[in-house]
């Protein structure tokens, strides 16, 4: 299969990873009873199609909710957005942990303050990672990964959804364990760098499994290791980093909703209630199933301790690995 018939293939499955799941095409609304789920990314990846499973979930609330996607700056415009809105709730993040528990480390000045400018609402979901190559690649293990890194160290590019993100943290991870050099290649989104993955101009990526589950199991790309702390159902004979003495790779990533800390208290009430509501239909079980998540409905005051909790771990990563944004 030639390259532009690939990535038109992939962009046709990105796009339809939703709508094959049963979520609906949601456009962004303006009248009153519409409520912003606001997401950090494009189109297409995990926590887009996250929020697009929440948004039909709760079609039955009495509101309207709408995905908007606000991708750029590390994730950090759509929570920006969030932290600024008013006290009717009208606009919430939908967002993996990263964005508030470590982008918030990597800048001397951050755009949002994570543990004082938000409100928890409730957890979703969690998922791992993965590090894969293209499936024609003749690298079929990490051990035979680092072993070509080393050979062509001009060549060993790694593909991310963004900078500061949960699969950046681990490529900065990946290459202080293994003592090896990783070239760090952002993108907006997760689409375009598995694209670019397939089409050869990419050595490798980290990437969240749900957006790579098909590919790899279509032999478009090879996942090698899962930073699941154990073996993941739909992929056996895929190891661990763990396994793999690379302990520091374990890394799980929750989807939060998170108000303005500016949000009225019977707004937020009234939130939690539809949330806790919507995540506990057979809906959302068949859902993550499918995508390689697993639930998660804590509530809020359970949300608001993981996120103290992470924000606090992350700090100490990001003082071991020196990782920052600031240029």
């Amino acid at each position: 299969m030639n390259q532009k018939m690939q990535r038109r293939e992939f962009v046709l499955s990105a796009a339809g990873m939703a709508a094959a799941l049963g979520f609906p095409g949601l456009a962004i609304g303006q009248h009153a009873g519409v409520v912003k789920l606001n997401v950090g990314f494009a189109a297409g990846g995990p926590a887009d199609t996250i929020a697009r499973l929440v948004a039909s979930l709760l079609n039955d609330s009495g509101s309207r909710f709408l995905v908007d996607n606000k991708p750029g700056a590390s994730g950090q415009l759509a929570a920006d957005a969030v932290r600024r809105s008013g006290a009717d709730g009208a606009n919430l993040l939908v967002t993996p942990s990263t964005i508030l528990t470590l982008v918030p480390h990597l800048y001397r000045k951050p755009m949002y303050n994570s543990l004082e400018e938000f409100a928890a609402v409730g957890c979703i979901c969690d998922h791992s990672f993965g590090l894969a190559v293209a499936g024609n690649s003749p690298i079929k293990s990490v051990a035979e990964f680092i072993k070509a890194a080393q050979a062509n160290p001009g060549n060993a590019t790694y593909a991310t959804a963004g900078a500061g993100t949960g699969m950046h943290l681990l490529g900065s991870l990946f290459a202080q364990e293994t003592g090896i050099k990783l070239t760090h290649v952002p993108y907006r989104g997760t689409a375009p760098g598995l694209q670019d993955l397939m089409g050869g101009q990419i050595f490798a990526t980290f990437n969240p499994l749900p957006t790579m589950l098909e590919l790899h199991r279509a032999g478009k790309i090879r996942i090698l290791a899962v930073s699941n702390p154990h073996r993941v159902s739909n992929l056996p004979d895929v190891p661990t980093f763990t396994e793999l003495k690379l302990p520091a790779l374990e890394l799980v990533e929750w989807y939060g909703v998170f108000a303005s800390a500016n949000t009225a208290p019977e707004v937020l009430r009234s939130l939690r209630e539809q949330f806790a509501k919507a995540l506990s239909k057979s809906d959302m079980a068949v859902a993550a199933k499918k995508m390689e998540l697993e639930p998660r409905a804590a509530d809020a005051a359970t949300l608001r301790k993981m996120l103290e909790a992470d924000y606090q771990r992350m700090a100490k990563v990001v003082k071991a690995t020196g990782l920052s944004l600031d240029v």
